[in-house]
């Protein structure tokens, strides 16, 4: 190995002559300059905004005509007085922070408001300036501080000489940002600006200097750079005798940056070397570029740009260059995947006029074009991954579709779509978040949504004519369009609005997108009339009625507690002091007291007075925590965290985490463990999406005893996502895989139910879609399962399907004997006391505002076939006290069901008087 020279040649000296006559003779300052720069904040073609450079006196930049994204870097030297005068152009408020320089300070109106910012650039280096709010939609740039005598980072040389450098020396300089999951890219070279915009390929010619500087916002990040090497000191003045060399840099916080030099292919030569994000989940998300290094030529070094905000999506006069759309993953109910160009494409009066496509969470693009993804407007984890691809994109694509990551993150994603046809994303541990973008062929009628599509779970080549098909693309509209969702407190039917634009399907067919959906699944429907029922239930329901908005907060989200005795509304509870954000499923203690609150798209568990609605505390748990449960034996609480790889135990009484049961081993792939159950002797079992099986646990120990296979109707992907633990079984239901599978309390599958055995997802919708296929005299569907609890007695499995159907099982004969209807987005269950005998189950659907009571058995003689809606009560109900006014969506987003008191085998036992007082014999001793 070559040893390390410092080599001191004339410019050196010059720069430590320069450094003392600073250091003894401060008086004497060197001349400095005052920049005078004109910006304006832009909404670009694709919705995401951009600084523009208007005007910037003393500076010999050409900078780029339109706004940019990064912006236009300010290059200014060590003292310099810089005024910047920005006007917004944008509709939201927006401003310039520049941390260690310039914070806090105030933002421009939206439509058209200035703001004037002034400092003196004292500290040397490259900074980022960027909007404290709209930051990651593409409101960043750099401010690069130069020394005042010129002086840049020195680079290594391939004998390992490091080599002072100034700015005269270089003959480029790249900016990167690192922001979400994406690389954003900038040139400068002579003078000139050039955007790059996302991913680019940086070129130089072979041994061109080139210094880099890469910033990054709000995310951490890990740079690496592929066959080069540098200085991690970014001061010149620290670069002496004993420097570090590195070639993989850690960028953290709300905001970082850092700047070095190199040589081109110094000692490796010509090539192509990648330079990418080394966090796992955010290189699977296609954080890389490429740095090519090309022999002297007269076309090398001219790098290329990746895919623009000007380039070819809908609308865009620009249909020649590669075009990106970009979605927010956002908190609000619906649009979890927000287009950023939503508000235009949506508006009737906007450039689509009335053919709009009704929905914040579609695109439309060319293709070549890339699809990129920012986790902007979220307090959770999540992940970016196909539901839906056509069958020939994984095969044009194959190192990108599938598209997904190992774990959940926070980041976000870019991809590049180039078959024409339907792409659907969702959120691993969120699987009702949507996104959908179509790849058009302009060549072609229609908008193309492919001859045939593929499934995460492996389902291939199916028609676009099919019923699953046409079904899975209704229920993409309903879920993303709060507009769509069933309310019912309106007179008026349910209308589902469509885009009424032509789509190619299968065979080449050009058809009426929204007559092919009105013509299969009906339209304008009239709800069914709210009834009580008329046999009283025992105690209280409590209510997630996840996505209600109230005044207060900027998250949905409330809890509805319902008195069974008179089947009313008596409160809702916001907690706008915490901005209690999803609330999602809840536990109560031993004695009924406290209620344990999750809040799924956030990280937090929140204590609640059951008494009065008033919150006792407020923890941070992990990432996405999902279901809350105590143990029978001791109350202890345990709380499934979604986002990792854990169930995390609370000392009952206490509200401080102590100990965690791993999921996984470690080292192992997360597996994301959701709505978890717990038997009578304490053994832990979870559902694990992300590793496609059932976890059985040992409570005390947090030892993993078995690990069953899930699923099973298709090659994979089954999505298991709740469990319900019965006298002797244990019920797994697997969303994405329309089943349930039983397992003994060993982990030994014992059977797989499956829900769709009667129903022809292939075939175009028709009168044999749903028939008794399977030869049981039943006519049943499950699709999509969630919630699947056993009743307190052990003898029914109340099951409630997103597809908008509750099944019951019978568990002596682990069969579907009856099937009731529910409404879109049908999710949670529990079972409750029936006043007098036996139980209701409670059942909540996100999309609609009702909650449904079944009664599982209304003859008391344990035949589950003549199970019946018992009755319906609006969640809309806003008479009741309340923390907090609500504003829309009233009763919307019903997930998590509670009924107190706990009735459940291994809970009711421990009850105290006050609560069994309501309970027949029977139902104190459910299992005898």
């Amino acid at each position: 190995m070559n040893s390390i020279v410092f080599r001191f040649n004339r410019k050196t000296m010059v720069a430590l002559i320069c450094f003392m006559a600073t250091l003894f003779f401060s008086s004497i300052a060197l001349a400095s300059t005052t920049h005078t720069i004109n910006l304006t904040a832009e909404t670009l073609p694709n919705g995401q905004f951009g600084y523009k450079m208007v005007s910037h006196d003393a500076s010999n930049q050409n900078y780029p005509a339109e706004a940019v994204i990064p912006g236009p870097s300010l290059i200014v030297q060590q003292g310099d007085t810089v005024n910047i005068s920005l006007t917004n152009n944008t509709g939201v408020p927006v401003g310039i922070n520049i941390p260690g320089i310039l914070e806090g300070a105030a933002e421009a109106a939206a439509g058209g408001g200035s703001q004037n910012y002034s400092f003196t650039a004292n500290r040397t280096g490259t900074h980022p300036y960027y909007d404290e709010g709209s930051g990651l939609l593409g409101l960043f740039g750099a401010l690069i501080v130069n020394a005042a005598d010129g002086s840049v980072q020195s680079y290594v040389d391939g004998d390992g000489t490091i080599t002072p450098t100034d700015v005269a020396d270089l003959d480029k300089e790249y900016i990167m940002f690192m922001v979400g999951s994406t690389f954003w890219g900038a040139e400068i070279a002579n003078g000139t600006q050039t955007p790059l915009w996302t991913n680019p390929v940086l070129a130089a010619t072979l041994n061109e200097v080139v210094r880099f500087h890469v910033l990054s916002i709000e995310h951490d990040h890990t740079f690496h750079l592929h066959a080069h090497r540098w200085l991690d000191e970014v001061d010149p003045v620290n670069q002496g005798l004993a420097p570090h060399i590195i070639d993989v840099k850690i960028l953290t916080g709300k905001a970082d940056s850092h700047a070095f030099t190199v040589k081109a292919g110094t000692e490796v030569g010509a090539g192509m070397w990648h330079l990418h994000c080394h966090v796992v989940s955010h290189m699977e998300s296609n954080m890389a570029a490429r740095f090519r290094v090309d022999e002297p030529g007269a076309a090398s070094g001219i790098s290329v740009a990746g895919a623009s905000p000007y380039g070819a999506i809908l609308l865009s006069p620009n249909q020649n260059d590669p075009g990106l759309v970009t979605f927010e993953i956002s908190d609000e109910p619906g649009s979890w995947f927000r287009s950023t160009r939503s508000d235009a494409i949506i508006d009737p009066a906007g450039p689509l006029g009335a053919l709009n496509i009704k929905t914040r969470s579609l695109e439309v693009m060319a293709p070549g074009s890339s699809a990129h993804f920012i986790m902007s407007d979220t307090n959770a984890v999540h992940t970016i991954t196909t539901l839906i691809w056509p069958s020939d994109a994984d095969t044009e694509n194959k190192h990108d579709i599938p598209f997904d990551q190992t774990k959940a993150y926070r980041g976000g994603g870019i991809v590049q779509l180039n078959t024409p046809g339907l792409y659907v994303f969702t959120c691993k541990i969120h699987p009702y978040m949507f996104g959908a973008i179509i790849v058009d062929d302009p060549n072609t009628q229609g908008l193309d949504l492919g001859e045939a599509i593929d499934l995460v779970t492996g389902i291939q080549g199916l028609p676009t004519t099919s019923d699953l098909a046409t079904r899975l693309l209704r229920t993409f509209f309903v879920v993303t369009a709060q507009q769509n969702w069933q309310d019912y407190t309106s007179a008026t039917p349910w209308h589902v609005a469509y885009p009424d634009v032509p789509v190619r399907l299968t065979g080449g067919a050009v058809l009426n997108l929204k007559t092919v959906l009105e013509n299969r699944y009906g339209q304008d429907v009239v709800l069914p009339p709210l009834s009580a029922p008329t046999t009283a239930g025992v105690g209280e329901v409590w209510i997630n009625t996840q996505f209600e908005k109230t005044a207060s907060k900027t998250k949905p989200g409330t809890i509805t507690v319902l008195d069974t005795a008179n089947w009313t509304i008596k409160r809702k509870i916001a907690l706008p002091s915490i901005n209690m954000n999803h609330p999602h499923n809840m536990w109560t203690d031993r004695n009924q007291s406290t209620i344990f609150q999750t809040q799924w798209f956030d990280n937090k568990l929140t204590f609640i007075n059951r008494a009065d609605g008033q919150m006792i505390d407020n923890i941070q748990i992990g990432d996405s925590p999902s279901h809350v449960m105590t143990m029978p034996n001791n109350d202890d609480i345990t709380v499934a965290i979604n986002g990792e790889n854990r169930v995390v135990t609370i000392p009952a009484g206490t509200t401080t985490p102590a100990s965690s049961i791993a999921t996984q081993m470690p080292g192992q792939v997360p597996a994301n463990p959701h709505g978890h159950w717990i038997t009578p002797e304490g053994k832990v079992v979870t559902p694990n999406i992300n590793t496609s099986d059932t976890g059985f646990y040992d409570g005390s120990s947090g030892q993993i005893l078995a690990r069953p296979a899930a699923g099973g109707n298709f090659p994979h992907g089954p999505h298991p996502i709740a469990v319900g633990v019965g006298k002797d079984k244990v019920y797994t239901s697997n969303l994405l895989d329309h089943s349930i599978d039983v397992y003994d309390f060993d982990g030994n599958r014992l059977k797989t139910i499956n829900l769709i055995a009667d129903y022809d997802p292939i075939s175009p919708t028709g009168p044999t879609t749903l028939t008794d296929k399977d030869g049981d005299g039943l006519v049943t569907a499950g699709v999509l399962p969630i919630q699947t609890p056993v009743d307190p007695t052990g003898r029914v499995v109340v099951t409630a399907n997103t597809g908008g159907t509750i099944t019951l099982i019978d568990t002596s004969i682990d069969k579907v004997v009856a099937m009731l209807p529910c409404d879109p987005g049908c999710h949670g269950v529990n079972f409750g006391a029936k006043d007098g005998g036996g139980y209701y189950a409670y059942v909540t659907s996100k999309f609609s505002n009702r909650l449904i009571v079944v009664d599982p058995d209304p003859n008391g003689d344990g035949d589950f076939s003549d199970a019946v809606v018992a009755g319906t009560i609006s969640m809309a109900d806003n008479s009741a006290a309340t923390d907090d006014a609500v504003v829309s969506l009233a009763g919307m987003g019903g997930q998590g069901v509670l009924a107190i008191p706990n009735v459940y085998n291994g809970w009711v036992q421990n009850l105290p008087s006050e609560w069994q007082t309501g309970l027949t014999n029977a139902q104190k001793n459910a299992i005898p």
